[in-house]
């Protein structure tokens, strides 16, 4: 195998360190280096079998946090990384992926506090290589126990931080009971408990409770995200087709099973805020074609 370029040389970071001690902040830059085939660390034929930072990087971090300066870690690359327990010691953790040429402008924009950091993840970062493959919509194992607290996510799928805190009402339905090709009708209030203006991602997952088949313990169905000023409180009202808690059957047709279903509304898919049950009535149905993918929401500030 082709060995990767990154370098595996520690004699720069004591020069790294003498910098840091001589700063106020630190802000450290790993991440990936992009390329085909190991010519890189990630990219085409780039796989991996560890979560660790490429090369000495994690020596490096672990040099300057160790100077007691605040560390601000900027993860570039393609997956996410484990640093060893660093993510609990350095000042802040951004994953930039990959930001393009104008990416340096908006990393520079968050963290000197000109623009709020927004961003959710789209994927679960697992606490362990063991772990993997991890997936936030997986299923319970045999026996119907849950994932061992190991096995979890650091960073849950949709987690993120901003510049304030916000208060949750209850979420309320519509109706608890639609039949099989109808509505679900979903709203619940977000307030700004905090003192600056910011915004928030209000997330809805779903989980058929009881299938003829084994289903996901959640899957994400709708998102909205709503900016609101200090003190402020906005309604977010969710329509989700029916058609949306659909799963391809055995025979490959796409069907709607009656049945109860929960709604998890949350903030990522570990911080759910509330839990609500619509049963589904009616008989199985089969979705045409063009089935109804897709939810809507509607934001009224009070």
């Amino acid at each position: 195998m082709q060995q990767s370029p990154v370098s595996q040389s520690t004699a720069l970071i004591p020069e790294a360190v003498n910098a840091a001690q001589e700063s106020d902040v630190v802000v450290a830059c790993v991440g990936d280096l992009a390329g085909l085939f190991q010519s890189g660390t990630v990219g085409e034929g780039s796989d991996t079998d560890s979560l660790n930072l490429p090369g000495v990087q994690q020596q490096l971090l672990e040099a300057l946090v160790a100077t007691g300066k605040p560390v601000i870690v900027v993860m570039t690359g393609g997956r996410p990384y484990n640093l060893q327990g660093l993510e609990d010691k350095v000042a802040a953790l951004m994953m930039a992926w990959a930001p393009g040429q104008e990416g340096g402008w908006a990393i520079a924009d968050v963290l000197t506090g000109r623009v709020e950091p927004q961003g959710r993840l789209v994927v679960s970062v697992p606490k362990s290589a063991g772990a993997m493959p991890y997936y936030y919509n997986h299923k319970l194992k045999s026996g119907g126990t849950p994932f061992a607290f190991h096995f979890g996510s650091r960073y849950p799928f949709g987690f993120g931080l901003g510049w304030t805190q916000f208060n949750w009402g209850a979420a309320r339905l519509a109706q608890n009971s639609v039949p099989v090709d109808g509505e679900v009708v979903l709203s619940i209030d977000v307030t700004n408990r905090g003192e600056r203006s910011g915004s928030d991602v209000v997330q809805v997952y779903v989980r058929d409770k009881v299938a003829t088949q084994v289903r996901p313990l959640q899957e994400l169905k709708a998102f909205q995200r709503v900016a609101l000023a200090p003190g402020e409180t906005a309604t977010l009202t969710f329509t989700l087709p029916v058609e949306m808690f659909n799963f391809t059957r055995r025979d490959g047709k796409r069907i709607v099973e009656p049945g109860e279903f929960e709604l998890q509304v949350g903030a990522s898919s570990a911080d759910i805020r509330d839990v609500v049950t619509v049963n589904v009535t009616g008989e199985t149905r089969v979705l045409p074609a063009e089935w109804r993918m897709l939810s809507t929401c509607q934001v009224q500030h009070a």
